[in-house]
């Protein structure tokens, strides 16, 4: 069964735009909220989990918490890697684009919080949804010393989506860029941060620590 992730919202790609025409709509807007249809798994507030905001967003817990689904990330050495194998240790999830420039701050950050090795047990993983030859996430890379964070990418669009059919049914919706999902040792996405969020603050280091022990 395929699985989405997220809540419903207003269109605002459509089909087969998913390139140059939400590259036009994002490059000039810093984390811009992409509010699209996501299927039946509705955000909702929970009130055990730490509140975490950053700029004009915030935290959003997902409901039901479905597990990851078995699907192919493509490293930047051309080998694939199946998302599911990283079950068994917390991970931050993050999506984001050579294009964007929120993504030119956050990713900075959260390379230096696995770097300095605040949380031994956490993962962090970034996918690139640049539609590109993979040397051109390979240079972004190189250029922002991006030097600790595993660098993935989605050049399919089969792992997040931002049109509102998502043709093709990618797990991980888009509500803004960069967005970094939250996932439990056990597989279980538990919520979402769209925008370039301060993963080193003092209220990340609480939603960090709840999900090393969810």
């Amino acid at each position: 069964m395929n699985m989405r992730i997220g809540r419903p919202g207003d269109r605002t790609a459509s089909p087969g735009e998913f390139g140059a025409s939400r590259r036009k709509v994002l490059k000039g807007m810093l984390g811009t909220t992409l509010l699209v249809v996501a299927g039946a798994a509705a955000a909702a507030e929970d009130n055990s989990m730490p509140s975490f905001e950053s700029g004009r967003y915030q935290f959003t817990t997902v409901r039901p918490q479905i597990e990851i689904p078995s699907i192919r990330l493509f490293g930047l050495n051309g080998k694939t890697t199946d998302l599911s194998s990283f079950r068994g240790r917390p991970m931050l999830l993050n999506f984001w684009a050579t294009w964007c420039a929120a993504c030119r701050i956050e990713l900075p950050i959260l390379d230096r919080l696995l770097g300095e090795n605040r949380y031994p047990d956490l993962q962090i993983i970034a996918v690139s949804e640049d539609r590109g030859d993979r040397e051109t996430v390979a240079q972004f890379v190189r250029a922002n010393k991006i030097g600790n964070l595993p660098i993935y990418r989605d050049p399919n669009g089969y792992v997040a989506f931002s049109d509102r059919d998502n043709q093709k049914k990618a797990p991980f919706g888009l509500y803004g860029m960069p967005i970094t999902y939250l996932i439990t040792a056990s597989g279980r996405v538990v919520g979402y941060m769209p925008g370039a969020a301060d993963w080193t603050s003092d209220s990340a280091s609480k939603l960090i620590e709840y999900l090393r022990h969810a």
